[in-house]
């Protein structure tokens, strides 16, 4: 696995950066950078399946780690699935995605917030995790600072 580490700065406090973070409605806003129609299923609690997914394209299953509300959140991934919701775990590509974990640090600073994002992933998923976060982070400091 490799960890790839992202971060920025934005003019915001911690409880709307995890609005930004874990609402539907924002998500799918800055969650296009990944996929263009991206969005998620689920709840955010530890132990908690979520699945990420673009239904023209399919996505991923992941178990929630980690929350703690403001601060922390990180999961990890166990399966990818179709666009007709057949689970796999046992392709090249899904053998190589499982195991990829994603975290969301908030730190609280004098005026603004940092969000550390950090993925540890297979090589073969660094360009399209550099890709998507390159466009991501603006589009979430944006969401954040817009009111």
């Amino acid at each position: 696995m490799q960890s790839l580490n992202y971060q920025i700065e934005i003019e915001t406090n911690a409880e709307n950066l995890w609005a930004i973070l874990t609402e539907l409605e924002s998500y799918q806003k800055w969650a296009a950078a990944f996929s263009p129609q991206s969005q998620f299923k689920g709840e955010w609690r530890e132990g908690a399946d979520m699945t990420f997914f673009d239904p023209a394209l399919g996505g991923t299953r992941a178990v929630i780690d980690t929350v703690e509300e403001g601060k922390l959140l990180s999961y990890h991934h166990v399966a990818i699935f179709t666009p007709d919701h057949i689970q796999d775990i046992n392709s090249d590509v899904a053998r190589k995605w499982i195991g990829s974990s994603e975290s969301f640090e908030i730190v609280s600073l004098e005026s603004s917030v940092l969000l550390k994002v950090k993925i540890n992933t297979h090589q073969e998923f660094t360009a399209m995790f550099n890709n998507g976060w390159e466009r991501a982070l603006p589009m979430i400091k944006l969401l954040c600072e817009q009111d």
